[in-house]
């Protein structure tokens, strides 16, 4: 019996733009900021909607929550802790997805951009809200 070889090949057009342990390295960064995440966004959680009644979280129980610093880092590293978590994810999946190496550079830039904007409003309203 004849067996029929394939007449094409496929070949990986994928090329990489940081070769080496960026890998590794987003892994463990978006496993530590997981881990970080849950702790940080549970105690927000309980603390918001378990230990205070729903009804009675305003604008008043936000300013007298902000008053303590202790609530202004809390808010402050869940802040840097979700968009380090998103941006890394975000980063990798681009990198193991966009074939296309300039608009992989777009891409990245853009959601770079994104990152930034998302983190000078947060700072800007933990800052100036509780300050």
């Amino acid at each position: 019996m004849d067996t029929v070889e394939p007449t094409t090949t496929r070949t990986d057009t994928r090329t990489r733009t940081r070769p080496g342990r960026i890998g590794g390295r987003s892994f463990l960064i978006i496993r530590g900021t997981g881990v970080l995440l849950a702790v940080l966004a549970l105690g927000h959680f309980a603390v918001t909607h378990l230990v205070n009644d729903v009804a009675q979280t305003d604008a008043t129980f936000i300013a007298r929550r902000w008053s303590s610093a202790l609530w202004v880092v809390w808010d402050g590293l869940l802040l840097v802790t979700a968009l380090a978590h998103v941006g890394t994810a975000s980063v990798a999946v681009v990198r193991d997805y966009w074939t296309d190496p300039a608009g992989q550079r777009r891409m990245l830039a853009a959601l770079r951009g994104l990152l930034l904007v998302l983190l000078v409003i947060g700072a800007v309203t933990l800052l100036f809200a509780a300050g």
